[in-house]
C-alpha cells in the first residue's frame, strides 16, 4: 500500500472509532427501564405506550414465569400488575409521568416462592429522552468532519510531495 493510501486509510479507522455506535434501537435506549433480581427471580421493567410492560424470569433457569403475583411499592402506593396472556405482565405507567428517579420496592409471589426486589426505574426528561433518539450529537459529528478535513490535508501533501494528482 502506498503511503497515501496508508494515510487515508489511517484517517478513515481513526474517525470511524470516534464515532459512537449507534444503540441497538435507539428508541427502545431512549424509554425508562430497570433490572431486579434475587437469587429466586429476575424482572425487567419497561416503560412503553403508557405502560409499565413487565417480564418476570426464573433466576437460575432462565425461564418465563406466568401467573405471578407482582406488587409494585412506589413512595407507599402499591400497584398491582395486570398478567398478560403471553406471560409478561403490566402496570399503567401514569405515576411515571415526570422526569425523576423512582424507587420501588416490588414483591413478586410465584407458587410457593415469593420475595422482595429493589430497584430505582429513572425517568428522563424530554430533552435527555430526544438526544439519546438522535444517537450522534453535534459534538460527534464535529469531531467526524475534522479528521475527514485532516485527511483530505494530508492527502492532499502526500500526493504532491509524490507528484501524483490529487
Amino acid at each position: 500500500m502506498n503511503p497515501l493510501r496508508h494515510a487515508i486509510a489511517t484517517f478513515v479507522c481513526a474517525t470511524a472509532l470516534l464515532l459512537p455506535a449507534p444503540p441497538a434501537s435507539a428508541a427502545e435506549a431512549a424509554r425508562p427501564s430497570f433490572e431486579a433480581h434475587s437469587e429466586l427471580f429476575e424482572l425487567v421493567g419497561r416503560i412503553r405506550d403508557g405502560r409499565l410492560a413487565l417480564t418476570l424470569d426464573d433466576w437460575a433457569s432462565n425461564e418465563p414465569i406466568s401467573g405471578a403475583r407482582i406488587e409494585v411499592d412506589l413512595a407507599g402506593q402499591t400497584l398491582v400488575a395486570e398478567p398478560l396472556a403471553d406471560g409478561t405482565y403490566t402496570l399503567d405507567a401514569t405515576p411515571f409521568a415526570r422526569a425523576a428517579t423512582y424507587p420501588l420496592t416490588i414483591t413478586v409471589t410465584a407458587g410457593e416462592q415469593s420475595d422482595l426486589l429493589a430497584t430505582d426505574l429513572v425517568v428522563g426528561d424530554s430533552a435527555a429522552t430526544g438526544a439519546i433518539v438522535a444517537g450522534i450529537g453535534i459534538r460527534e459529528i464535529g469531531i467526524a468532519a475534522t479528521l475527514a478535513l485532516l485527511a483530505a490535508v494530508v492527502a492532499v501533501r502526500l500526493s504532491r510531495r509524490k507528484g501524483e494528482p490529487a
